[in-house]
């Protein structure tokens, strides 16, 4: 009799333990024992704009409102391509284009949809990977909440004396992901002032001459479509990919104001899957 009451405290006990045992749902937290931040899947926001475009200001103007709106979760990078971009008679003679932004803006027919004109974490709908401006508040929203399947970690050491930036990337995959991997950096520097073209009245006239240009992609580290991070099936769950990169920085950027931007894309769609941001130090 007591070996039957002990069997049935043994299963009891059991069951106890397995509904104590709770499996963990993404997103994922990180930071041990004192940390409890969420790791969520970051947007990436293209900006496709030029300086003698007069709608631009008004949809930079929307991005930085939904950048405050999520709060890190949302990253913005204005892109100078397309005619609007070219070079002009001062004071719009300063060229910000770069290879990376030109290639990208014919690639994905930006421009060509006309300015301003936006990605979101470089997304197909219908066919196409443009996003209106006016349509960046919803296109944000549908994605904003995604799951994260992929971690990414950016360690700067940047030397002011001669300029060296040194940049470390540490890349986790959370899950398995079966397609070829991409990893894209670029260095960012924002509050640029400059000329630009405007008809939005609460911005500024029609010339604005010390507008201030955020977030500007400024060039690429490791190429305009980056490097392989991982071939089809490599990217097992758990599984941590390293890439480290030396550059530098150009005597023209305000360090101050420089950030670097990397994000991890499925190397067929294009469809971007994680973006991160860090300013350098």
């Amino acid at each position: 009799m007591k070996k039957t009451h002990n069997f049935f405290v043994a299963i009891l006990l059991f069951g106890i333990l397995l509904t104590g045992c709770d499996k963990i749902e993404p997103p994922y937290k990180e930071g041990g024992n004192n940390g409890t931040e969420e790791l969520t899947r970051k947007v990436l926001l293209e900006d496709y704009t030029g300086h003698t475009c007069v709608n631009c200001p008004t949809a930079a103007k929307k991005g930085l409102e939904l950048v405050d709106l999520y709060e890190g979760k949302l990253i913005m990078m204005a892109v100078h391509a397309g005619y609007f971009a070219d070079p002009k008679a001062a004071p719009f003679d300063n060229d910000y284009r770069t290879p990376a932004g030109t290639a990208w803006d014919g690639f994905f027919g930006m421009s060509a949809a006309g300015n301003p004109i936006g990605m979101i974490n470089r997304q197909q709908s219908q066919g196409v990977y443009t996003v209106e401006n006016g349509d960046w508040g919803t296109g944000v929203a549908a994605v904003i909440a995604d799951p994260a399947n992929i971690k990414i970690g950016i360690s700067t050491t940047y030397n002011a004396a001669n300029r060296n930036l040194a940049i470390s990337l540490t890349t986790t995959a959370l899950l398995a992901l079966e397609p070829a991997l991409k990893i894209v950096a670029c260095v960012v520097e924002d509050s640029i002032v400059s000329a630009q073209r405007n008809n939005d009245a609460t911005i500024g006239g029609a010339t604005i001459t010390d507008y201030v240009h955020r977030h500007m992609l400024r060039e690429n580290v490791n190429g305009t479509w980056g490097e392989e991070l991982a071939a089809a099936g490599q990217a097992t769950a758990g599984a941590v990919f390293t890439k480290n990169y030396s550059l530098s920085l150009n005597s023209t950027y305000n360090a101050d104001h420089v950030s670097i931007i990397v994000f991890v894309y499925n190397a067929l769609t294009y469809e971007i899957l994680q973006v991160e941001e860090k300013h350098i130090d």
